[in-house]
């Protein structure tokens, strides 16, 4: 059973005009599913204010170069950090 989306979002999907729909290539029973499958994998995701998943990096010298050297998350825990997720390719 597809998951129900939340108003906001059947309101932003109903406010998008059949024009831009067809110049994106969607139709909003497509975004409808996109939506809805987003929402599916992100239920056993983290969610604020719970405990981050452990992971291990690799450290980088200040001229970005590999040193050998590994950090994990749980290490610094009770020390303030800042998690930014992205690609910079």
């Amino acid at each position: 059973m597809p998951i129900e989306l939340p108003k906001e979002i059947e309101d932003r999907i109903a406010m998008m005009s059949d024009e831009e729909l067809a110049f994106r290539g969607w139709t909003k029973e497509g975004m409808r599913m996109r939506y809805q499958q987003r929402l599916e994998d992100d239920i056993n995701s983290p969610q604020v204010g719970e405990q981050a998943p452990d992971f291990r990096l690799e450290r980088l010298s200040a001229e970005g170069k590999r040193i050998g050297e590994y950090l994990t998350l749980s290490s610094l825990r009770g020390k303030p950090v800042g998690l930014i997720f992205g690609s910079y390719t």
